[in-house]
C-alpha cells in the first residue's frame, strides 16, 4: 500500500492538471471555428520570471499536410484574451513556427494557440506555458532535466536549449555548477554543440549544472537557462576491445574442421549490457549446433577491471563456398557497435609430408647404395673397368713394361716354400696372364741368365706398376732369403718414393708376426692382405683358378687397369667378368 500511494497521488495530480487545462477556455477568433483541432500539446514549456520562453507550433509537419507543395501561414493567439500576438514590439516575437516570450512574467503562464492556414484548410493546436518562480538563494530552475555520467571515464552534459540556439541570431553559453560559474581547465571543457566535458568523472561531480544562454533576437538581448540534475553511476563500461580476430586472413583445409574465436574485452564495473555475435556477409551465423556452420557462446569471465567474452564460430566441414568470404565479429553495447573481421582462404598445399617422404626415400636409397657399394664394390669396379673403359686411363700409356713385379719365397734345398713357388710359377700366371691379360715379372722365370741380381731387381721393379709381395709364416725369419732383398727395394720404392703400390698375399695362415718387417706390418694394417690360404683350404682343383672367385676378384681389383683389349682375351671356363 505504501508503494501504491505515490503512484495514486501522481495520477491524481496529472488528472487535476488535465481538468484544469480543459477548464481554461481558449478564446479563438471566429475564423478558427471550423479549424481541425489538434488539442493541447503534451509537452509543457517551463521558464522562470525574467527568462525567455519559446513555444513551437508542431502543426507544420508532413503528418498534417504536404509542406513542400502547400503554402501556409501561422498565427498565434493568447487563449486568455483571444488577442493575436503579431510579434511586433513588446515581449512577444514570432519567428518561423515559434512564439518567443522574451521576458516572462508570472502572468504570462497559460495556454497559447497557434492556427495554421492553408488554401484548403485550417488547423489549430494549443501549447501550455508554465512560469514558476525560483526559490530565493537557489540558482537551480524549478524544473530540471536529468542526465547521468559514469565514474572513471570522461562524460558530457548536453545543454537542453537546442531549440533556442537554432532560432536566434547569435548567442553565448555560460555553465554553472550550483551557483558557481564553471571555469575551463583540467576538469571542464566547453565542447561543440554546447556540451560540457567532465574529465575522469568521480562521485563528487554529482550535483546541479545550469547552462545559461544569452542571445540576440532581432536586436533584442534575452536570456534563457536550463538546469541538469547530474547523477553519477558507479556502474560503468567503456568501448569494447576486440582482440581476436584482428582483421586478418585465415587459412583452412578444404573438407576439414575449422573454428575461430571472437575474443572481446570490455573495461567495466558493475552491470554490463554487451552482446557478441558472428555474422557472414549475408546474415548472422546460426546458433543451432546441428548446422554445419554455427556459433557457440563460450564464456563470460569477470576480472577486476572488466569482462572477457568469447564466442566461437565453428565449421564442422569446410566447403568451397566458405572460402573468400568475410566473417565479422560484432559487439553491441551502449557505446556503439564494434566489429572485427577475418577472411577465410584455402590452405597452401602441404609439401611437408611429400618432402619428408622424399627425404626418407633418398636417405634409404643413399644408405642402401652405400651398403651395396661396400658389399659389391669390387664387383662394381671390375664391371666398370670391363664395360666402361673410357672412364679409365689405359695402363699402356705410362711406359711401364709389367703390371706387377712378383716377390715370393724361393724354394730352398730342403724343399721349403715349394707350394709358394708352384703358386707363383703355375697358378698366378694361369689366372692373371692367360685369363685376365696382365703381364707379370717373375724373377726366376723372366730374368736373363748371367744378369746381375741387384741390377735386374731394381730395373724391373721400376718397370712395374705394382709390387706383389707373397709371403708365408716363415718367409721373413730367413735372414739370407733373396726375398728380403727384393722386399727391401720394393718397400723403398713404395713407401719412400711413393711411386709403387704393393699387393700383400698371404700364402698360408700366419699367427706370429713378431719377425715381420715394420714396413710390411705397416702396409698390412693400412690396406690388409689377400689370404690365398683360405681359398686353398675351401676349394681344390678348378675353382682355385677361377677369375670370378672372391680371391681373384680382390687381386684383380688391386691390379692396374689392363692394357690388353677384352676382345683379344681367350674365353675360359668359370669366366664371369671380361674385365680385370
Amino acid at each position: 500500500m505504501s508503494q501504491m500511494l505515490p503512484i495514486l497521488l501522481a495520477a491524481a495530480a496529472c488528472l487535476h492538471g488535465i481538468v484544469a487545462v480543459k477548464a481554461d477556455v481558449c478564446v479563438s477568433p471566429p475564423s478558427a471555428e471550423h479549424c481541425k483541432d489538434y488539442e493541447t500539446q503534451f509537452d509543457r514549456v517551463f521558464t522562470v520570471p525574467g527568462d525567455a520562453a519559446v513555444l513551437n507550433c508542431t502543426l507544420a509537419s508532413p503528418d498534417v499536410f504536404d509542406l513542400n507543395s502547400t503554402p501556409y501561414n501561422i498565427s498565434w493567439y493568447e487563449c486568455k484574451t483571444g488577442r493575436e500576438l503579431s510579434g511586433e514590439g513588446g515581449q512577444f516575437r514570432v519567428r518561423e513556427t515559434s512564439l518567443w516570450l522574451l521576458n516572462s512574467t508570472l502572468e504570462d503562464a497559460g495556454q497559447y494557440e497557434c492556427i495554421l492556414r492553408t488554401p484548403n484548410g485550417c488547423f489549430k493546436q494549443k501549447s501550455v506555458l508554465r512560469v514558476d518562480p525560483a526559490k530565493a538563494g537557489d540558482c537551480r530552475r524549478p524544473h530540471m532535466a536529468v542526465q547521468s555520467l559514469t565514474t572513471i571515464a570522461n562524460g558530457y552534459l548536453v545543454c537542453p536549449l537546442n531549440t533556442y540556439m537554432s532560432l536566434v541570431d547569435s548567442y553565448s553559453i555560460q555553465w554553472y555548477k550550483g551557483c558557481e560559474p564553471v571555469v575551463e581547465g583540467d576538469k571542464f571543457s566547453l565542447m561543440r554543440e554546447n556540451k560540457l566535458l567532465l574529465r575522469h568523472v568521480v562521485a563528487n561531480d554529482t550535483g546541479h549544472y545550469t547552462c545559461r544562454m544569452t542571445f540576440n533576437l532581432t536586436g533584442t538581448i534575452g536570456h534563457a537557462a536550463e538546469t541538469i540534475e547530474c547523477n553519477i553511476k558507479d556502474d560503468w563500461n567503456m568501448r569494447p576491445i576486440v582482440y581476436q580476430p584482428m582483421n586478418e586472413t585465415v587459412k583452412a583445409d578444404y573438407g576439414g574442421h575449422f573454428n575461430k574465436t571472437c575474443r572481446v574485452f570490455v573495461p567495466s564495473k558493475g552491470k554490463l549490457w554487451v552482446d557478441v555475435y558472428w555474422a557472414s556477409e549475408e546474415d548472422f551465423i546460426s546458433m543451432d549446433l546441428s548446422d554445419r556452420v554455427h556459433q557457440v557462446q563460450l564464456s563470460k569471465q569477470k576480472v577486476n577491471d572488466g569482462v572477457w567474452l568469447e564466442v566461437l564460430i565453428n565449421f564442422t566441414k569446410v566447403k568451397e563456398e566458405d572460402f573468400n568470404q568475410t566473417y565479422t565479429c560484432m559487439v553491441f553495447s551502449d557505446k556503439g557497435v564494434v566489429t572485427s573481421i577475418f577472411t577465410l582462404q584455402p590452405s597452401d598445399p602441404n609439401f611437408m609430408i611429400p618432402l619428408a617422404l622424399l627425404f626418407v626415400v633418398l636417405t634409404l636409397t643413399f644408405l642402401t647404395s652405400v651398403t651395396a657399394y661396400k658389399i659389391f664394390k669390387i664387383d662394381i669396379v671390375l664391371w666398370c673397368r670391363s664395360y666402361l673403359p673410357y672412364f679409365y686411363t689405359s695402363s699402356g700409356s705410362d711406359g711401364k713394361a709389367y703390371d706387377a713385379y712378383v716377390v715370393y719365397p724361393r724354394m730352398c734345398w730342403n724343399g721349403l716354400h715349394g707350394s709358394a713357388e708352384t703358386f707363383v710359377i703355375h697358378t698366378l700366371p694361369q689366372v692373371l696372364e692367360k685369363k685376365c691379360g696382365y703381364k707379370l715379372f717373375i724373377y726366376s722365370r723372366d730374368s736373363l741368365p748371367g744378369e746381375a741380381v741387384v741390377d735386374s731387381v731394381q730395373e724391373n721393379i721400376c718397370k712395374s706398376r705394382r709390387l706383389m709381395l707373397l709371403y708365408t709364416a716363415s718367409t721373413f725369419s730367413e735372414l739370407g732369403s733373396p726375398l728380403r732383398f727384393e722386399q727391401e727395394i720394393g718397400m723403398h720404392v713404395a713407401l719412400v718414393e711413393g711411386t709403387l703400390q704393393v699387393i700383400l698375399v698371404e700364402l698360408e695362415e700366419v699367427t706370429d708376426y713378431s719377425l715381420f718387417p715394420e714396413s710390411v706390418l705397416h702396409l698390412k694394417s693400412k690396406q690388409g692382405a689377400l689370404q690365398w690360404w683360405k681359398t686353398a683350404r675351401e676349394t681344390t682343383g678348378g675353382p682355385q683358378i677361377c677369375p670370378s672367385s672372391r680371391f681373384w676378384k680382390q687381386v684383380r681389383y688391386r691390379m692396374p687397369v689392363k692394357s690388353t683389349p677384352v676382345s683379344s682375351l681367350p674365353k675360359h671356363g668359370c669366366w664371369m667378368f671380361n674385365g680385370p
